[in-house]
């Protein structure tokens, strides 16, 4: 007996069985009832969503002699049966990744005149058609405009964006979305009953979420991890490569309580059990980001702001894993990670401060002789109060005086460039005005990564939220030639030096 691949055994046969697209499911039924069916249908989304399926149903509807009073195929009639073994000749399947050029197009409007063989109507289902060359979009367009009445066209395709406006325009677009996590658990739940298999609810859970929407991808996947009709969270944690959830949670927890060395753990035990560590970095940014959405509807704008660091430093890592030590990238993501958030945490530093400095122990009263002097007062203890850089205000002096150490923790090297020859200038309440000589200068510390940057070591410095403002420097520009002095005025011709002159030279004197 052939064996059938469970993904087409459970293939939906009605529109009642088709996952997660009820949007779709409920236009395309109105359409059958109130017989106003497009003559073509353009089928979008992502992989195993349901477009080919949606297509046979399409196509089982328009040819059923029997349809039920909601419209759904009887599954018993002839053209039923013939569509499910895939016998019935005026359902014309093509697949155009293999057929894409114009040859195949001009048979098809060739044969497409062609009454039903058996059937009341033909259903061209063309998969995959944005691989369908220029010339071949062309042919078809008249016919896609106006096909004969006994002909509908349904196209299917996972990239939208290739397909021509001509042909999308002569289409009734839908669009299908990615399948829920729910949703496909409770398929696969219903699969997994119906062939007998004992499966584990949390192996389920991570199969559903592994799948990104694709309900296709999770039932070959449960069909691929049935072991002797049991389905085991440990074997979908071994060959999906999916980490303990217990690691997950270890390791956000270590991270929120700046626990380096427990984080650090972690990354030790996964590079022991061969664990892959891009999809457990990739699963624990998912789980940053689940954490950073639930803090923001409950205004927890601080927790954001930390796990939005968190998440960007992460990423950053993702890019660097490929090294000939693949847990280097993760464990200088946990250390960059807890530094930030050791700097940032006031108490903390007040309190190491407050544990360097030595404190006055006071000596012990000495008690009085019979004589009765006078009692030794103890003396009081003191303590110097610890001063550290978060009890500094913030003044354009003491900002000044901390330009330096600030400039120097900056880590993108263009930034920490920029802001050498930049000089603060003004504070106005919470405003910091930076003057820059350049406009370049100005405008690579203002882009929005780089202000932040500097607003947080700020920040770190003054425990202050501020914002940085700029300034371009006015150049005073110098004329290249000086403006010419003015000519003296001569004295007035007169005089008996000038008679002199005139008699030793036998001139005369003209006006």
């Amino acid at each position: 007996m052939e064996q059938v691949s469970l993904y087409r055994k459970y293939r939906p046969h009605n529109f009642a069985n088709l996952v997660g697209q009820d949007h779709i499911k409920t236009t395309l039924i109105n359409a059958l009832k109130t017989d106003h069916v497009a003559h073509a249908y353009l089928f979008t989304g992502p992989r195993g969503t349901g477009k080919t399926s949606s297509a046979r149903l399409v196509a089982r509807a328009l040819n059923c002699t029997n349809l039920a009073d909601d419209y759904e195929p009887c599954q018993t009639c002839d053209f039923c049966k013939d569509i499910s073994d895939g016998r019935l000749i005026d359902l014309i399947e093509i697949d155009a990744a293999s057929n894409r050029g114009i040859d195949e197009v001009r048979d098809l409007k060739e044969k497409i005149n062609f009454a039903p063989s058996h059937a009341k109507y033909k259903v061209y289902i063309i998969d995959e058609v944005h691989m369908m060359t220029k010339e071949a979009f062309n042919a078809l367009l008249k016919t896609l405009e106006e096909p004969p009445s006994h002909v509908y066209f349904i196209l299917a395709t996972t990239e939208v964006h290739k397909i021509p406006e001509t042909i999308i325009s002569r289409c009734q677009r839908f669009d299908f979305r990615r399948i829920s996590q729910d949703d496909v658990s409770k398929r696969l739940q219903f699969i997994a009953k119906e062939e007998k298999i004992e499966v584990d609810p949390a192996a389920l859970k991570i199969i559903s979420k592994c799948v990104d929407g694709g309900l296709r991808d999770a039932i070959g996947l449960l069909e691929q991890l049935n072991f002797d009709g049991k389905v085991t969270l440990k074997k979908v944690q071994e060959v999906l490569g999916v980490s303990s959830l217990s690691l997950l949670e270890k390791m956000l927890s270590s991270l929120m309580q700046n626990n380096t060395e427990e984080a650090l753990k972690v990354v030790h035990e996964l590079h022991i059990q061969g664990s892959d560590l891009k999809q457990f970095m990739h699963e624990f940014v998912d789980i940053l980001r689940e954490k950073m959405l639930s803090s923001v509807s409950n205004g927890k704008l601080g927790e954001t702001r930390r796990l939005i660091e968190m998440i960007d430093v992460f990423l950053d890592a993702q890019s660097r894993l490929y090294t000939s030590i693949p847990q280097l990238a993760l464990e200088i993501a946990i250390i960059r990670i807890s530094s930030d958030l050791e700097s940032a945490n006031p108490a903390k530093a007040v309190k190491q401060a407050a544990a360097a400095v030595p404190v006055a122990v006071a000596p012990t009263p000495v008690a009085p002789v019979a004589a009765a002097p006078t009692p030794v007062t103890p003396a009081p203890t003191t303590a110097a109060a610890p001063v550290t850089e978060k009890a500094l205000s913030l003044t354009l002096e003491t900002l000044k005086d901390k330009w330096p150490r600030i400039t120097e923790r900056i880590k993108t090297p263009s930034l920490r460039m920029s802001l050498k020859s930049t000089v603060p200038v003004k504070i106005d309440g919470h405003d910091v005005s930076l003057q820059f000589n350049t406009n370049f200068h100005h405008n690579n510390v203002m882009k929005n990564d780089h202000r932040v940057e500097l607003e947080k070591l700020i920040k770190g410095f003054f425990d202050v939220n501020i914002k940085v403002l700029g300034i371009i420097k006015e150049v005073e520009l110098k004329p290249l030639v000086e403006d010419e002095a003015p000519m003296p005025v001569p004295p007035p011709i007169d005089g008996p030096m000038v008679d002199q002159a005139l008699e030793i030279f036998g001139g005369e004197l003209m006006e």
